[in-house]
C-alpha cells in the first residue's frame, strides 16, 4: 500500500464525527472514480469500509470487504484478501447471515496457519474473535482475542495491544456471566483473568486511549461481579464527565448497562429503571442486536424490582421475539444453504457423469461397444506410471474382405461385434480389449508374459473357430490369426510392433495361427 493509502487508511479510522466520515467518504468516492487497478480499488474499499464501521453501517462494511476481497484475489496479494474476508466474516456474523459468515470465517481461520505478517495476523484473529463473539462463542472468541494481542506484542504497535486486552476482558466478562445465568459457573477462572486484561489496560495503556475506549466500564462491571457495588458506581461516576469520548453506540450502550444493574444490586431500584431505559435506546440506535438484548433483560430485572411486573413481562417477550426472530433468520438462512449445497451437488454429479459419457463416447468403438485406440492409449499411459510388464496379443480376421464381398457388410459388422462379445467376455480385471481398426483387435494383459499370451491367445483361435458362426449368416465360418509379445508398459509401441510383426507371420503361414515374440524376462503372473 503507498503512503498515500496509508495515510487515507489511517485518517479513515480516526474519522469518527459524522463531518470527519463524510469528508473521508467524498475523497474515497472520488478515488474510486479514477482508479481501475484491481489493487488500489480493493485498498480503496477496505478505507471506506473502515469509515463506514464507525458510521456502524454494517451491511456497507460486509458488501466493501467482500468487494475487496474479490479485487484483491484478482491483483493476486493472497494476504490482503484473507484480510477483507476476515473484515467481511465479522460484519456478516453481525448481520445474521450465518452461511456467508461461515464460509469467510473458514477461509480466515485456514488462512492464519500460513500468514506471517504480524499486522495482518493482529487484524484477522481480532475479526476472527468478533466473529466468535457474535455467535456468542465467548470463549473460542477469547482464544483468538488472546493470538492477536500476542501477534500485536511482537509488532510493538501499543494502540493494538490495548484493544486486544480490551476485547479479552470484554469477552471474558461475558463469558463469566453467560455461566453464571446458566448456572456453569462454579470458579472465578474467567472474572480473574478479565480483571488481570483491565488491570493491564489502566497500567500500560495511555488515559486518552482508555477514556476513548471507555476502559472504566470494565473495570466497574468486574467491580460489580465482585460484589463491590459501591466501588463500582463511584468508578463510573468518576469517569462520566468522559463518557462521551465513546466512540461506538454499542459501547455506551455496555455502560449504561452496566451502570443499571450495579444501582439495582445496590437496591436503587428507580434509578436502574431510568438508567436501563437509556441504555435499550442507545442499543438500539447502535443497530446491534446482542447489545440490544442484554439492555433489555437488564431493563426487565429493573422493572421487575420495582414491581412493574407488566412492564418486566413485555421487556422480557421484547428480548424472547428478537431471539426468534434471529433464530429464525439463522435457520432460514441454514436450510436455503442446505438446499444450495445441494443443488450443486446435484450439478456437480452431472458435469461429472457428462464427463464420464464424454471420455465414454471419445474411447469406445460404436460398432463392437469396446475400447478403442484412444482408451488402449490411455490403459498404457496408467501401467505405465505402475511399471507394469505388459503381453499384446494382436488379432487379425482371417479373410475379412471375403465375408464382406460375399454375405454383404451387415454380416461383416455382426461377425466383428460377436469377436469384441467374444474377447471381452475373456477379460480379466486390470486386462483390456479394443477395435485397433477394421478388422484388427488389440488386447493386453498386465503381468502377463508372452509365454503364457500365446496360451491365452491359443484359447481364442478356438473359441473363434468353434463358435456358431452360421447363426448370423447360412454356411459362415470364421477364423483368426493372432500375434502375441511382451515388454515393459513405458515401451509399448515396441511391443505393438512386435506383436504386430508376430501377427503377419500367423497370416504368412495361412492364418488360424498363434505366433508369439519370445520375452527377455518371465514375469509372474496369470495369464489371463
Amino acid at each position: 500500500m503507498s503512503a498515500d493509502f496509508q495515510d487515507l487508511l489511517e485518517r479513515a479510522r480516526l474519522a469518527t464525527t459524522p463531518e470527519a466520515c463524510e469528508e473521508c467518504l467524498a475523497e474515497i468516492g472520488r478515488e474510486l472514480e479514477s482508479v481501475t487497478a484491481p489493487g488500489s480499488r480493493a485498498r480503496l474499499l477496505m478505507c471506506r469500509a473502515r469509515v463506514r464501521s464507525n458510521q456502524w453501517r454494517t451491511a456497507d462494511v460486509c458488501e466493501d470487504a467482500r468487494a475487496a476481497m474479490t479485487l484483491f484475489e484478482t491483483a493476486g496479494e493472497l494476504e490482503l484478501a484473507v484480510d477483507a474476508a476476515s473484515l467481511a466474516a465479522g460484519y456478516a456474523s453481525r448481520l445474521g447471515q450465518l452461511s456467508l459468515a461461515s464460509a469467510l470465517a473458514t477461509k480466515s481461520i485456514l488462512a492464519l496457519d500460513w500468514i506471517t505478517d504480524d499486522r495482518l495476523r493482529v487484524e484477522i484473529a481480532n475479526r476472527l474473535g468478533i466473529f466468535c463473539y457474535s455467535f456468542l462463542d465467548f470463549d473460542r472468541a477469547v482464544d483468538q482475542f488472546e493470538v492477536s494481542l500476542a501477534a500485536a506484542e511482537r509488532t510493538g504497535n501499543h494502540e493494538s495491544v490495548y484493544r486486544q486486552l480490551h476485547n479479552i476482558a470484554d469477552a471474558l466478562l461475558l463469558a463469566h456471566r453467560q455461566r453464571v445465568i446458566s448456572h456453569l459457573e462454579t470458579g472465578s477462572e474467567r472474572l480473574d483473568r478479565a480483571e488481570a486484561a483491565v488491570t493491564r489496560l489502566f497500567t500500560e495503556g495511555t488515559e486518552e486511549w482508555n477514556r476513548r475506549a471507555g476502559s472504566h466500564r470494565l473495570l466497574a462491571e468486574v467491580l460489580c461481579e465482585r460484589g463491590r457495588l459501591d466501588d463500582a458506581l463511584r468508578v463510573l461516576d468518576e469517569h462520566r464527565a468522559t463518557a462521551g469520548a465513546i466512540n461506538l453506540a454499542a459501547q455506551r450502550a455496555a455502560l449504561a448497562l452496566v451502570e443499571a444493574r450495579c444501582l439495582r444490586l445496590a437496591g436503587r431500584r428507580e434509578e436502574a429503571v431510568t438508567v436501563a431505559t437509556r441504555a435499550v435506546e442507545i442499543a438500539e440506535a447502535s443497530g446491534d442486536d446482542h447489545e440490544l438484548m442484554l439492555t433489555l433483560e437488564e431493563l426487565a430485572a429493573a422493572d421487575e424490582a420495582v414491581g412493574d411486573r407488566r412492564g418486566a413481562l413485555a421487556h422480557a417477550r421484547e428480548v424472547k421475539a428478537r431471539m426468534w426472530a434471529i433464530h429464525q433468520r439463522q435457520t432460514t438462512q441454514l436450510v436455503q444453504e442446505t438446499w444450495t449445497r445441494a443443488d450443486l451437488e446435484r450439478h456437480q454429479r452431472y458435469l461429472r457423469t457428462q464427463a464420464a459419457e464424454a471420455t465414454r463416447a471419445a474411447e469406445e468403438d460404436a460398432l463392437t461397444g469396446i475400447g478403442n485406440r484412444r482408451a488402449l492409449e490411455r490403459f498404457l499411459e496408467a501401467e505405465a506410471v505402475r511399471g507394469s510388464q505388459v503381453a499384446f496379443v494382436f488379432v487379425d480376421v482371417d479373410d475379412f474382405k471375403e465375408i464382406n464381398d460375399t454375405l454383404g457388410h451387415g454380416a461383416g459388422d455382426a461377425v466383428l461385434r460377436r469377436i469384441g462379445e467374444l474377447f471381452a467376455g475373456q477379460m480379466r480385471p486390470g486386462q483390456t480389449v479394443v477395435r485397433y481398426g477394421g478388422d484388427e483387435f488389440v488386447l493386453a494383459l498386465p503381468g502377463v508374459d508372452s509365454v503364457r499370451a500365446r496360451d491365452f491367445a491359443e484359447r481364442l483361435r478356438l473359441a473363434v473357430v468353434e463358435h456358431p458362426w452360421a447363426t448370423l449368416a447360412r454356411g459362415l465360418s470364421v477364423s483368426a490369426s493372432f500375434g502375441v509379445a511382451a515388454g515393459p508398459a513405458v515401451q509399448a509401441q515396441t511391443a505393438l510392433a512386435a506383436a504386430d510383426a508376430s501377427l503377419y507371420a500367423a497370416k504368412d503361414g495361412g492364418g488360424n495361427a498363434v505366433v508369439a515374440t519370445p520375452d527377455s524376462a518371465d514375469p509372474d503372473g496369470p495369464p489371463g
